[in-house]
């Protein structure tokens, strides 16, 4: 295996591997991270380093893969809190006392895609499997946020959302905060149907961002370059977006991808904390 990028880095801990910004690494104040598919011990189509419990996999097996991987990043599972995600727009802030810290395991916030918070050493959790993985922090303020945006929680603006609660719940200016558009399955990859790109273009950003037709004449999305724009509407700037360029599906290897197996996959987790 090969890993190619310009805008992130692949790090690896005996067997197990992740990926982290090159952008984010600047910021000492907190430690992040994408993790592959390496490293775990599911079986199968969930190999190896599963973290979804939902997915059909041996509990066992990703109980495990959370130790190996809680290991590598230096933190404690019962300090997670994990979006229970179903493709909306509702953001959890998260403090300590919102967990379970009499547990072993992490704390689930039901019906939520976006977590956020300025506690350090609370760990913030969205798992992804081509979705889009949105990463925010402000560096002023000291918060970070998370957040899983497919296309569903795209048009529903997921990532204005999270940006949005940085500045009336924690006070962050917008010009402060800054938002890493992680792994997904890139604009190579993702044909959509026409229903779902007359949603897109509902959001009335520059069409031009939405679909482009290639000489086979499909209809393709960038989620990344979407979201771009939807947070630059919101007011962000433009230099504190930077974008990741890697596919999940055509990192399969490396990543689990949705639709490069058909939906018989594990799932990868993206996780942002601030350090104590």
């Amino acid at each position: 295996m090969v890993f190619k990028s310009s805008t992130m880095n692949i790090n690896f801990k005996d067997s197990l591997a992740y990926l982290t910004f090159k952008e984010l690494e600047k910021y000492e104040f907190i430690k992040h991270a994408y993790s592959s598919r390496l490293g775990g011990v599911s079986k199968g189509i969930f190999k190896s380093l599963n973290l979804s419990f939902s997915c059909g996999d041996e509990r066992e097996l990703v109980d495990q893969n959370y130790d190996i991987f809680c290991s590598s990043l230096g933190i404690k599972k019962n300090m997670i809190a994990a979006a229970g995600q179903v493709h909306g727009n509702t953001v959890a802030c998260v403090s300590k006392k919102d967990l379970n810290l009499s547990s072993t395991g992490f704390t689930c916030f039901e019906n939520t895609d976006a977590l956020i918070t300025n506690e350090p050493g609370v760990v913030l959790a969205t798992y992804h499997a081509d979705c889009l993985a949105v990463y925010m922090m402000d560096p002023k303020k000291r918060i970070v946020g998370l957040a899983h945006a497919g296309w569903r929680g795209t048009v529903k603006k997921i990532a204005c959302k999270l940006a949005e609660k940085f500045v009336s719940v924690y006070g962050s200016s917008k010009n402060n905060i800054i938002c890493g558009l992680g792994p997904c399955i890139g604009s190579c990859c993702f044909e959509v149907s026409q229903s779902v790109l007359e949603e897109f273009k509902a959001l009335k950003i520059p069409e031009t961002y939405i679909p482009f037709s290639d000489k086979e004449k499909k209809l393709k999305i960038d989620l990344k370059e979407v979201n771009k724009n939807l947070l630059l509407e919101f007011g962000l700037n433009e230099e504190n977006i930077f974008k990741s360029d890697v596919c999940t599906m055509c990192s399969k290897d490396l990543l689990f991808s949705h639709r490069a197996t058909n939906g018989k996959r594990g799932t990868n987790g993206s996780f942002i904390y601030i350090l104590n």
